[in-house]
């Protein structure tokens, strides 16, 4: 088993269903009650989970790839607040 896998099954996860496509499946966002990380992924094209802003945006892959590989850390740090600005695109206003 990789190490995401095993440091996903630490996270205590609420899902929600964000939207859905036919050719994509649905969006799911996972939020961890413990430290309040969410990540999103598509049930038909599993492409894996990306990092989110907690709305769905997704956050640089390099937060993506370390959020995922750490294992859950049990509380809300103010680091990952910053983490959550770190967007993949800038928001068009």
């Amino acid at each position: 088993m990789s190490e995401s896998y095993h440091s996903w099954k630490t996270h205590d996860f609420k899902v929600k269903m964000l939207d859905w496509s036919a050719a994509r499946g649905s969006r799911l966002v996972y939020t961890c009650r413990l430290c309040g990380r969410a990540f999103c992924s598509f049930t038909l094209r599993n492409n894996g989970a990306w990092a989110t802003d907690g709305i769905g945006r997704p956050l640089e892959n390099a937060v993506s790839s370390r959020w995922l590989s750490e294992k859950c850390p049990r509380n809300f740090s103010p680091n990952d607040n910053d983490d959550r600005k770190r967007l993949s695109k800038p928001v068009i206003q």
